[in-house]
């Protein structure tokens, strides 16, 4: 490359001599001033073919580079840069680092970004707890954050049974206080991503949460494809995954309204939010590998769930009986 750079100030530096060398008059002849004008035209014109030679010779070596540099893969996290189609960069179509690490391909791939889960512990016997469920349905509204609410049953004892409970949904709580180093258990109680754990939730604090989770780059990619109700799904990690990982079906019913009649919200009327109604583990995963999956809606157990219900996946960590991290979710319709 650099002697092609070399040729392309000589020949730059041929054009300039040019008008001289035409407009000098062989020694002895009288030059008449009419022959003087057609010399500096000839100059004129071949300066300007030099030019054109010395233009190509540039636009042949920034196209070189940029095929080069096309050609040569970006290290892992780089994002190349944009530019225009004479190699100048592009500031309207350059991406800075700063946004999460992967959105500028979610865009242009088949990749669906993941959403941050929030789950709210909860019951409907739990007088703290109404005001975590309003947070929760404020949550519910973005396209970003998926929201789930999983009743617990040991509140029924204090005289009003709630009906959503299981006691699979307390177990699933208790597992993520255990693996933090709590023994007891709280309501409500948030938990962000499947790490991050809030008892007597303030609003920022769980923005401040959410925020974060949200800050940081996807762990997987997912892809779907739907013909009906079947769902055909592909996991894909971007780097190393830790072991232990399970693929999480959770069934969930978006709204419910319930009047209490007993206990300590006797006379409230809530309303309630993405409710989860079921959850079954679809499959294990060491996190190597792609994996696919093909899910039908309404199948098995939905079958005695009520027709509103809905559909999303949790890709987690799974440290024995107890819950981890998240590193993914999927809503399926």
């Amino acid at each position: 490359m650099p002697n092609i750079r070399h040729l392309a100030l000589i020949l730059l530096g041929l054009s300039l001599l040019a008008p001289a060398v035409h407009a000098d008059p062989v020694a002895g002849d009288a030059a008449p001033v009419a022959a003087a004008d057609s010399h500096d035209r000839v100059a004129q014109v071949d300066m300007g073919e030099v030019m054109e030679d010395v233009n190509a010779v540039l636009d042949a070596i920034g196209m070189t580079e940029l095929r080069e540099h096309a050609q040569t893969p970006a290290e892992p996290g780089e994002t190349a840069p944009a530019t225009r189609s004479d190699g100048t960069p592009d500031p309207a179509r350059a991406t800075t680092g700063g946004e999460r690490g992967t959105r500028s391909r979610d865009r242009a791939g088949p990749h669906i970004p993941s959403p941050v889960v929030v789950e709210l512990f909860t019951a409907q016997g739990c007088a703290d707890c109404v005001a975590a469920e309003d947070m929760l349905s404020d949550l519910a509204q973005r396209s970003d954050v998926l929201a789930l609410s999983w009743h617990v049953d040991y509140w029924d004892y204090l005289g009003w049974p709630d009906d959503l409970a299981r006691p699979e949904f307390s177990a699933r709580q208790r597992g993520y206080n255990l693996l933090r180093g709590a023994r007891s258990l709280f309501t409500p109680q948030f938990v962000i991503g499947g790490k991050t754990a809030i008892a007597r939730p303030a609003p920022a604090e769980v923005m401040r949460a959410v925020k974060h989770d949200l800050a940081e780059p996807d762990r997987l990619t997912i892809t779907r494809q739907q013909d009906g109700a079947q769902l055909a799904m592909e996991l894909t990690p971007r780097g190393p995954l830790p072991a232990g990982m399970v693929v999480q079906l959770v069934r969930f019913v978006p709204r419910r309204e319930v009047l209490v009649t007993a206990g300590e919200n006797r006379g409230r009327h809530l309303k309630l939010r993405n409710v989860v109604a079921a959850s079954e583990v679809l499959a294990s995963w060491n996190g190597k590998a792609p994996l696919r999956l093909r899910v039908t809606l309404g199948a098995g157990a939905a079958g005695d769930l009520p027709e509103d219900t809905r559909h999303a996946l949790l890709v987690q960590q799974m440290h024995g009986s107890h819950p981890g991290e998240i590193f993914a979710a999927l809503i399926l319709d």
